[in-house]
């Protein structure tokens, strides 16, 4: 909605001013709201890693980021999103999706993915 609608159309060039003004003034005053919002969502973020903290000193259970950081790490490991094991080509996959071919496993060596060198020795 503009402001400059509520005003009469015959308004000079004053009133198109404060019009202008007043709608950025109204604009400027939700950032405003929206900026504190933030900073009052980071604050208490800040004040519950202090508290778990704190908790997990007094308590000797580890810290929810230490929980959490660990989830993430075994994650990374497993490498998610898990691709599929047998990689095909592109042909491949949309003969398959729409059912135009037998069922084979249509492979392309470029397209597979080369284990390091860790993951060959296990």
């Amino acid at each position: 909605m503009s402001f400059q609608s509520l005003l009469p159309a015959s308004g000079g060039a004053l009133d198109r001013f404060f019009a202008r003004l007043l709608g950025g003034l109204v604009w400027a005053s939700l950032a405003l709201m929206g900026l504190v919002f933030l900073a009052s969502l980071l604050v208490w973020l800040a004040v519950m890693v202090v508290v778990s903290l704190v908790s997990s000193l007094l308590t000797g259970r580890p810290a929810a980021m230490t929980l959490l950081w660990r989830r993430y790490r075994e994650m990374a490991r497993q490498r998610w999103p898990q691709r599929p094991a047998a990689s095909t080509t592109p042909r491949a996959d949309a003969a398959e999706a729409t059912g135009a071919s037998a069922p084979t496993t249509v492979q392309d060596v470029a397209w597979r993915d080369v284990p390091a060198e860790d993951d060959a020795r296990r």
